[in-house]
């Protein structure tokens, strides 16, 4: 489909293969680190429940904007955690349409935020003012029920400001964690927590070493792992209450292969097994903990999650970085850690003009923070690595 109004071409593809990296890299800036390689990597690595596409809008023969989307036939239950989200389940089944829509997603399923590629010549409002009808009418065409802007930081004020006028509904979804590594040693770092969370460390890293002699490697190729890898992914994702993808063997593998020089798997032994492993992004002074996998049957009993997290504390200290984001979920232990919240943020519209006139108070009733125990307790601080 296309248009053309002063000039200004929208279409939309399926493939970020019409788009040449050079051009991506262009509009979108060399500085982030989930970029043209992980967009190529989420799309070619068969991930059912999503599906993919680019808004493309050109002037004059030249591209001025990329903006990724996806479709998902999305669960409401997704953000809800508890008794709650067992009753949200059970009425799913019994009202699949109205429980589990189908969502047009502005942005990418597993990025840390909402990455939108303009150029810099071009007024973002302009270009969202061309965008939004095309949008409209491929959710048309393909029965979409909402449109979601998603995870905007507070650094897209403006751009939620913008929505709004367009009557969508701003929702607070789960927020990032990050820690700010400014200690010189693993030690300098565990000195710097609350005196019950650094004894709790040093016990529990004095009580792994009594038992076990661990050893973490940092590959860049996974090939003859990415089975057991996948292994240790699935018992985590069936640990978590809240997950929004479902990641596949091909995944990993293809991540290696797209994001050469920015991806690292710390594979972590007990001899010669592999007891867990996490998959982390570097650039630019900052790492990403994207996943991570434990074996179930000695997780605690080495205390697997803090001796890795201290692991990985060291490597940003002797590699120079600067920031160490954590993801979603989990936030009283991250708290206790030392991170510090990034808020995060949607904008909602439901394309039924009548159901959009509730969407005030559904974002409210769904916002992640009436049932995430963490997030009740603490107070999200606007903070944003520079």
């Amino acid at each position: 489909m296309s248009q053309v109004t002063s000039e200004l071409s929208i279409t939309i593809t399926r493939t970020i293969k019409d788009i040449p990296e050079g051009e991506w890299d262009r509009l979108f800036g060399n500085e982030i680190i989930e970029g043209y390689g992980y967009h190529k990597t989420m799309e070619e690595s068969n991930l059912k429940e999503f599906s993919f596409y680019y808004l493309l809008a050109s002037r004059n023969n030249s591209l001025v904007a990329i903006i990724p989307f996806f479709t998902n036939e999305f669960s409401l239950a997704t953000t809800i955690q508890g008794t709650f989200r067992k009753l949200m389940l059970l009425l799913q089944r019994l009202l699949p349409r109205i429980l589990q829509p189908k969502i047009l997603f502005i942005g990418c399923p597993t990025c840390e935020q909402i990455y939108l590629g303009i150029s810099r010549q071009e007024n973002p409002k302009y270009i969202l003012d061309k965008a939004l009808p095309e949008l409209y009418k491929f959710s048309e065409k393909e029965k979409i029920s909402a449109i979601i802007f998603y995870n905007f930081t507070s650094k897209h004020e403006t751009i939620i400001r913008y929505l709004s006028k367009k009557r969508f509904s701003r929702m607070e979804c789960f927020p990032n964690t990050v820690i700010t590594v400014n200690a010189g040693s693993v030690e300098e770092y565990i000195h710097s927590l609350g005196k019950s969370t650094r004894k709790s460390i040093r016990r529990k890293l004095r009580d792994s070493r009594s038992i076990v002699e661990l050893t973490t490697e940092a590959v860049e190729d996974i090939t003859g792992l990415e089975n057991k890898i996948f292994e240790l992914y699935l018992n985590n994702l069936n640990d978590s209450e809240v997950s929004f993808e479902f990641l596949t063997r091909e995944f990993f593998n293809n991540i290696c292969d797209n994001m050469k020089g920015l991806v690292k798997f710390f594979i972590t032994r007990d001899k010669n097994t592999i007891v867990a492993f996490n998959l982390v992004l570097i650039k630019n002074r900052t790492m990403i903990d994207k996943f991570v996998g434990f074996d179930k049957k000695i997780s605690h009993k080495y205390h697997l999650y803090h001796t890795t997290l201290c692991h990985n504390i060291d490597y940003c200290i002797r590699n120079g970085l600067k920031y160490y984001q954590m993801g979603v979920t989990d936030y009283e232990p991250k708290i206790r850690l030392g991170c510090q919240i990034m808020p995060l943020y949607v904008s909602v519209k439901f394309l039924n003009p009548a159901l959009n006139l509730f969407t005030g108070a559904l974002v409210k009733l769904l916002e992640p923070k009436k049932f995430d125990p963490g997030l009740k307790k603490i107070k999200t601080s606007l903070h944003q690595p520079q």
